[in-house]
């Protein structure tokens, strides 16, 4: 677990990049164009490269993070998502040139997000059985973006999708060690190079500020964690992208068994959670938070019994990562924030107001921040 944590790190810190870093929308960047002649990221295993063409040329090749050589065209004002997990990411990037959603922005959702959004059109998921081809096909978007891990059939499925709508569509790999790379790669692919410097900045900072704050607190001193969700006892596992919050926030996570479930989860007993007896419990939202003290297989937990046991914020994304997105960089501060607060000292609705200006283009009320952080600390 130390190990998966400490190369997490490792992974963000090499690739920090020295770039200067109902609510109401904030001021949208305005647009750039893409680069003409300008540098692309280095070829590395697992990174994009773009060959740039000549000025006057209407498109160029990308190489994606698949090995995909795909022609784009060079001005994209239209972008579609494959996914919700790809429609964060391009949320926070280049909102006003989504063509449509992978899946609507539900009623908990919708609070967080100006109404112009909420009216676009639902692709579905381009790998389940929810696609609206007709929808793609008529909103025509001139790019599809996948974003996220490599999977094991990734080239196909990415080929499949191009062939079936004709629209070129490509791979950015996207984790928490690629994350600042992906985002110079999509400001550079969407023209929006600006706002990705925006994002890497405060992406490249909370990582780096994180990992020297943790260096100070000894291994001996850190708190074990059990994070729940649904019942309580469906344990989010060590290991898994799911819980890569709670490694990179210095928690030792006491679940460290196999995933058996869907997203790196486990079913575990009461007895089982009895003799991890975690320092801290983060139920996930809509399980058992308010109840857990009343029942009877969690009342007798030392967290439970010394009041360490909190609900995750949620809105308009779970802040430990469900999906794990751009989400999961709120989460970091805040999860680093509540277990040690005497070494990171955040002020969590200066945060959090920051956090969704940038990354959600809203301005939270006070009310709104009252509601994310009223069981979270």
């Amino acid at each position: 677990m130390t190990t998966k944590k400490t190369t997490l790190l490792i992974l963000a810190a090499a690739l920090l990049i020295a770039i200067a870093a109902g609510c109401s929308p904030a001021q949208k960047p305005e647009n750039t164009t893409p680069q003409q002649q300008g540098t692309t990221p280095a070829q590395q295993p697992g990174n994009t490269t773009a060959q740039q063409p000549e000025n006057n040329s209407e498109s160029y090749v990308f190489t994606d993070s698949a090995g995909r050589d795909v022609t784009l065209p060079r001005n994209i004002e239209s972008v579609a998502p494959t996914g919700p997990l790809s429609q964060i990411v391009l949320f926070a990037l280049c909102p006003d040139k989504l063509a449509g959603l992978a899946s609507w922005f539900g009623d908990d959702q919708s609070e967080y997000l100006d109404g112009k959004y909420l009216s676009l059109p639902v692709f579905g998921n381009f790998y389940s059985d929810t696609l609206n081809l007709e929808s793609v096909l008529l909103a025509a978007p001139q790019v599809i973006i996948d974003i996220g891990e490599v999977k094991p059939n990734n080239n196909d499925d990415l080929d499949g999708i191009s062939d079936r709508t004709g629209i070129p569509t490509i791979f950015i790999q996207m984790d928490l060690g690629s994350i600042l790379t992906a985002f110079e790669t999509l400001g550079m692919i969407t023209g929006e190079t600006e706002q990705a410097e925006r994002l890497i900045g405060y992406i490249s900072k909370t990582l780096s500020e994180t990992e020297q704050k943790l260096s100070t607190i000894p291994e001996s001193s850190r708190f074990s964690i059990y994070y729940g969700q649904d019942d309580g006892l469906t344990a989010v596992v060590s290991g898994s992208i799911h819980a890569d919050v709670v490694d990179l926030a210095g928690g030792v996570n006491v679940a460290a068994v196999e995933a058996t479930g869907r997203s790196g989860t486990a079913m575990i007993s009461p007895e089982q959670l009895i003799l991890w007896d975690p320092d801290v419990i983060l139920f996930a939202p809509g399980s058992v938070y308010g109840e857990a003290a009343s029942l009877p297989e969690w009342s007798g937990l030392r967290a439970i019994k010394e009041g360490m046991f909190y609900e995750i914020p949620n809105g308009p994304y779970n802040w430990m990562g469900r999906p794990p997105s751009v989400n999961r960089i709120l989460g970091i501060k805040w999860l680093s924030n509540l277990l040690y607060p005497d070494v990171f000292g955040y002020d969590m609705a200066a945060e959090a107001r920051e956090f969704y200006r940038l990354f959600y283009h809203c301005e939270l009320t006070d009310a709104q921040i009252g509601a994310l952080l009223r069981n979270s600390g």
